[in-house]
């Protein structure tokens, strides 16, 4: 999830009073997720959706452009993704929905429907009008904390010729920092907005995951140099957006081949509400197809006041990797979420995650604090891994990630196994 304070340090571009509050945001759109049986046959959901006066659309039939997914659902009742064997209802459609999945209860083709979410960017955005105190790790000229707390200077791998696909808001595609990459592979899933970033949010996390260089200073603030970036735009420019359209970005990284998915996004979880089925189901058909998604833990805790908040969606899902926040202290920062659910929800591995300087639309760069930010890291680094051991599987590198971690002298339901280190 993305940023929850702000620093001055280095900042070149004010970001205050750009979002809302998350007690202002809405949860659900309206519309369902349904989602079948593995071994269900792709036949089974059209006979059931007829069964039910529901008209059906099929992503495959957009080829390989899944961002047309808004020309299904406006033409259609609901959209079925193919790889994932999940389908997408629109609202006021909840009836026919009911009255399908009830009917494939006890068949091959069993279902399980749940609410499509609203998904954000950016639960809340504060000043940071503290002093600054001094911490265990400061910025170099030559690398920030962050990617010194990391080890990344010990480490010989840049992510060549590994796919990295950042779901966010887009890029800011003119950025003289990411001027180096000949192509960056985009699409946009908004409807109605190109893949340039006009947030800001999804600049920064390029910048943290793909290694980027100050083009001006030298210093270096990002992790995997030499990965090809593949750009998602799946948030609006105001930092919204919902599950089918990431679904279909989803879709569309892994048609890609890339073999890390960073998403520094998610919505609030509930303290005792469990995982989303879907999501659950869509990470255990990336891991299949050798890719790893990494998911920010979230920034609504008040650790401050006593207040710890349960992993959000989708990050609260076991087949998902759950990034936590620490600060240059190593200690876990106050916003950063916990593991307290039983049913999912755990926190697997911990990176830097406050004050952290990094790319920012406008050709400008900013310091920002939130899981958004630490998600990145382990993205990037889950690419130095691909290249390091390219006969490793996706849950083989969630396993070194794991591994390697530097263990912390802190909770495991707050930092996973530690802080994640690069080889």
């Amino acid at each position: 999830m993305a940023p929850t304070k702000i620093a001055s340090k280095k900042s070149s571009t004010k970001a205050s009073n750009l979002f809302a509050t998350a007690a202002s945001k809405p949860r659900f759109t309206g519309n369902r997720i349904v989602t079948m049986n593995r071994g269900a046959k792709p036949s089974a959901i059209q006979r059931l959706s007829k069964n039910a006066s529901l008209k059906m659309a099929s992503i495959r039939d957009f080829g390989s452009d899944t961002s047309n997914y808004h020309q299904a659902l406006s033409e259609a009742d609901g959209l079925y993704f193919d790889t994932f064997k999940i389908a997408v209802f629109k609202k006021g459609k909840e009836e026919q929905v009911k009255f399908m999945t009830d009917a494939s209860l006890g068949t091959n083709s069993q279902m399980v429907s749940e609410p499509e979410r609203f998904v954000y960017a950016v639960p809340r955005l504060q000043a940071n009008t503290k002093k600054k105190k001094a911490s265990s790790i400061h910025d170099a000229d030559d690398f920030t904390w962050g990617t010194q707390a990391i080890k990344l200077s010990n480490s010989k791998f840049t992510g060549k010729g590994i796919n990295v696909a950042v779901l966010d808001t887009g890029l800011n595609l003119s950025h003289p920092d990411f001027s180096r990459f000949n192509t960056i592979q985009n699409k946009s899933f908004v409807r109605g907005q190109a893949v340039e970033d006009k947030n800001g949010h999804g600049t920064h996390c390029c910048g943290i995951s793909v290694g980027a260089i100050n083009k001006k200073t030298g210093q270096r603030y990002g992790v995997a140099m030499n990965a090809n970036l593949f750009v998602g735009k799946v948030l609006s420019n105001a930092g919204s957006g919902y599950d089918s359209g990431i679904i279909a970005g989803l879709e569309w990284a892994i048609q890609n081949k890339c073999r890390v998915i960073s998403m520094s996004l998610g919505s609030e979880v509930q303290p005792g509400e469990t995982y989303s089925p879907a999501y659950e189901r869509i990470a255990k058909t990336a891991l299949r197809n050798n890719c790893l998604i990494v998911a920010a833990a979230g920034n609504e805790s008040q650790r401050q006041f006593g207040l710890i908040k349960p992993v959000g969606h989708p990050a609260n899902c076991p087949s998902i990797l759950s990034v936590a926040a620490i600060d240059s202290d190593l200690k876990i920062a106050y916003f950063s979420c916990g593991g307290i659910n039983p049913d999912g929800g755990q926190v697997d591995v911990a990176a830097p995650g406050v004050d952290i300087y990094s790319s920012w639309k406008g050709k400008k760069h900013l310091t920002i604090s939130g899981t958004s930010m630490a998600t990145p890291f382990v993205a990037g680094l889950a690419a130095l891994y691909a290249e390091a051991y390219p006969k490793a599987t996706a849950s083989d590198i969630w396993m070194m990630l794991s591994q390697y971690a530097m263990r912390l002298n802190l909770l495991s339901s707050d930092v996973g196994t530690g802080l994640v280190q690069a080889r």
